[in-house]
Parts: C-alpha cells; sequence; structure tokens
C-alpha cells in the first residue's frame, strides 16, 4: 500500500507541474517576466524539455518501487487488449499528423528566432490555425487523450502500482479534455459548438460508427 501512495504522490507532482506550465495564466505570467520575444522563441521548446524530463524522472520512480503482481490474462485477454492498444498507438499518430513537429515541440520558433530574431504566433509562437475536424478528430474531439486512455486501460498486465498509475492518468485525460473544451470553445466559438455535435469527446466506437454512418 505504501508504494502505491508512492506512486499516486508522483503521479500528482507530474500532472500539478504539467498543468500548472501549459495553464494561460502561468504563461501570461511568465510572458510578464520574461517578455513576449522570449515567450514566442522559447517557451515551447522550454515546455516540451520539461514535460519530457518530468514525465521520465516519474516513470523512473515509479518503476523502480518494489510492486505486486495482480492479475496476467489469459491470451484470450491479453491480445485483444493489445490490439486496443494498438489501435491507440495509431490513433495518436494519426492526432499529430495535421500538426508540424517543430512546431509542436517548439523547435522551429528558436530556430526562426536564433536566425531572424523575429517572432510571431501566439503566445508561444504557434500559429494562429484553424480549428481541425478532419482525420482523427472527426473521430473524437479529444484523440490524443484518448489514444493514452487507451494505452493506460487496456494494459492486460495488472500489478499494485500500475493499476494506481492507469486510473490516475486517464482521470487526468478526461480531466484534461474538459479544460480544452473550454478552451476550444472560446476560441471557436460557434464553430466549435458545431463541432461538439458531431465528433464525440472520447468515444472512439461512436466516433467511428458515425464516421462510416457518413461514408
Amino acid at each position: 500500500m505504501e508504494h502505491a501512495l508512492v506512486t499516486a504522490a508522483v503521479f500528482a507532482a507530474f500532472a500539478f507541474v504539467h498543468s500548472l506550465t501549459v495553464s494561460r495564466a502561468f504563461k501570461r505570467r511568465a510572458a510578464g517576466l520574461l517578455g513576449e520575444d522570449w515567450m514566442r522563441a522559447y517557451y515551447r521548446l522550454a515546455f516540451t524539455a520539461l514535460s519530457a524530463g518530468t514525465a521520465t524522472l516519474a516513470v523512473f520512480i515509479i518503476y523502480s518501487l518494489p510492486d505486486e503482481l495482480l492479475y496476467t490474462p489469459d491470451w484470450y485477454v491479453y491480445w485483444p487488449c493489445r490490439i486496443v492498444q494498438a489501435g491507440g498507438v495509431a490513433l495518436m499518430l494519426a492526432a499529430f499528423r495535421p500538426f508540424s513537429f517543430g512546431l509542436f515541440s517548439g523547435v522551429s520558433q528558436a530556430a526562426e528566432y536564433r536566425r531572424t530574431g523575429r517572432t510571431g504566433g501566439d503566445i508561444e509562437g504557434m500559429p494562429h490555425g484553424p480549428l481541425i475536424t478532419t482525420g482523427a478528430y472527426s473521430l473524437v474531439r479529444h484523440p490524443m487523450y484518448t489514444a493514452g486512455i487507451m494505452l493506460f486501460m487496456f494494459e492486460p498486465v495488472v500489478s499494485v502500482n500500475s493499476l494506481v498509475l492507469r486510473l490516475l492518468a486517464s482521470a487526468y485525460f478526461v480531466y484534461g479534455g474538459f479544460i480544452e473544451e473550454r478552451r476550444f470553445a472560446a476560441d471557436f466559438g460557434e464553430e466549435y459548438v458545431r463541432y461538439r455535435r458531431e465528433a464525440p469527446m472520447f468515444n472512439i466506437v461512436s466516433g467511428v460508427v458515425r464516421r462510416l454512418g457518413r461514408s
């Protein structure tokens, strides 16, 4: 039980840092301290590095803890779970397709600023693009979070620490989806209201059925 509490505490610390640094209030405060040019040039890159570093540290700590195996499935449970996880990987990759890796990671913003001294876009240097509703986003409104839930919740081998981790991670993905709903509704207004009627939030099965029905 003690190790499960440590797992929960480590994940909570990661989630707190991630939620804080992704929030608009924090970014506005950082822009006031560091300047808008610095924010557009380097914040996205710094955020990406911090997220990767804290996630790696959290995984290292959690998987270094003593654990207790709870369930090892038979093949007829194991392989369907792995197939769902493979679908989650495919959905994740499809969700990244509309984005430039350089912009998403912040590398492009930093490189452009170093080369030209100019910045553009929003507070993170991201271009003001249209609402994406095609590809993976025609199936569910939050395909990245949906993919994460599929990967965590359908891990077939269950231990005490992994059970705590998957429940907390899935809850955090759902929380992130609701936060994004508010942000997108404020940014895109009626366009996002219409989109919410066309694509479910996380229910990938419903999204696929709707997509096939429109084909």
